[in-house]
């Protein structure tokens, strides 16, 4: 009997030992920037480390070396099981989710990143959260670039919109290009990652909408001369960072529980201090390069918001159709902004 009772032992301990440990769920999470960009160098593995530590490993994030779809593709990329999740500029989900897009309204953003990021992710939270805006994929988190500026590649710089009307320019798609093209000016558009072949080529006398870490980012300030700044930006970029609902629903639910409350407010606070470095050293090397930053005047502001009233207008039709007062929520955006920044000082 104890020669069976070892036996037994020993062969239960094989069968154990023999046993493959549960493999990591890993998630697949596109980077359309390039390569090098912050975002995929820093931002990601963040995102992972937190997901990772959250999880206790059992949950991981690869990201491909180079992007598997382009810019304006990852919603429909990660929907149809290109990649499990992706980072997405929301100026490219206008369709699919119109609630986020209160956070890229002329004059709506602000020049910093932090306070503007956890502003972003509480608003949209509290007023959109149930809409289910993304469809067949789960949001994670959302970040906001610092808000963009006014850049002139021509010795003239641009403070009136008759400066504007003469010009071409570049700028980011959507709302923004209306507001310009309203101007009068002609309008060139497209992915940010396409801008320094643009700008280089002489294609544009100028662009709009960018912040300074993207014009050193894309490495634009040997081509800038000038930027005409204002507090209240004219462009304020954001971006999704989404999973497939399948991925997701692959989780379990207690580690989806955890990887939701690793993010929370604290990841876009994370990004946007990081962003907010990043911006302070563009800045410094854009003065050191000779480029002129001229304060943008008070006519000029009232011109610009004049045409940018009707971008904000349709908006709140939009999200007036799903039972939401767009005017509360661009309220709660400014409260929430000022808060974020109180607690950050």
């Amino acid at each position: 009997m104890r020669n069976l009772m070892i036996t037994g032992a020993l062969a239960l301990t094989g069968v154990t030992a023999s046993a493959p440990a549960q493999a990591a769920e890993t998630i697949l999470f596109n980077c359309f920037f390039p390569p090098r960009h912050y975002v995929c160098t820093k931002f990601l593995p963040e995102l992972g480390d937190r997901i990772s530590t959250a999880t206790e490993g059992r949950v991981k994030l690869r990201t491909p070396p180079k992007s598997l779809a382009a810019p304006p593709d990852q919603m429909e990329a990660v929907t149809n099981g290109v990649m499990d999740g992706a980072v997405q500029f929301n100026g490219f989900l206008r369709a699919q989710v119109p609630g986020v897009q209160f956070s890229m309204l002329p004059f709506v953003g602000h020049a910093d990143s932090s306070a503007t990021s956890v502003a972003l992710w509480e608003t949209y939270q509290k007023h959109f959260a149930d809409q289910d805006e993304y469809g067949e994929a789960v949001l994670l988190s959302l970040f906001a670039l610092n808000g963009g500026d006014i850049f002139s590649v021509t010795d003239a710089p641009i403070t009136t919109v008759q400066d504007l009307a003469e010009r071409k320019i570049w700028s980011v798609p959507g709302v923004t290009a209306k507001v310009v093209a309203d101007s009068g000016a002609s309008v060139v558009s497209g992915p940010a990652v396409q801008m320094l072949e643009v700008v280089s080529k002489g294609v544009v006398d100028g662009y709009l909408g960018m912040p300074q870490s993207e014009v050193t980012q894309y490495k634009l300030t040997g081509y800038t001369k000038s930027a005409t700044i204002f507090d209240e930006k004219i462009f304020q970029a954001t971006f999704s960072f989404f999973v497939s609902r399948d991925k997701w629903e692959a989780i379990s639910e207690e580690d989806r529980a955890a990887i939701q409350a690793a993010l929370g407010g604290d990841f876009p606070r994370w990004m946007g201090a990081r962003q907010d470095e990043i911006f302070a050293k563009a800045n410094q090397e854009m003065q050191d390069e000779g480029v002129t930053f001229l304060p943008g005047d008070d006519a000029f502001l009232a011109d610009l918001k004049s045409l940018g009233q009707a971008a904000i207008d349709q908006w709140k039709s939009e999200v007036s159709a799903l039972g939401i007062d767009g005017d509360a929520v661009l309220a709660d955006y400014q409260r929430a902004h000022t808060d974020a920044q109180k607690v950050g000082q």
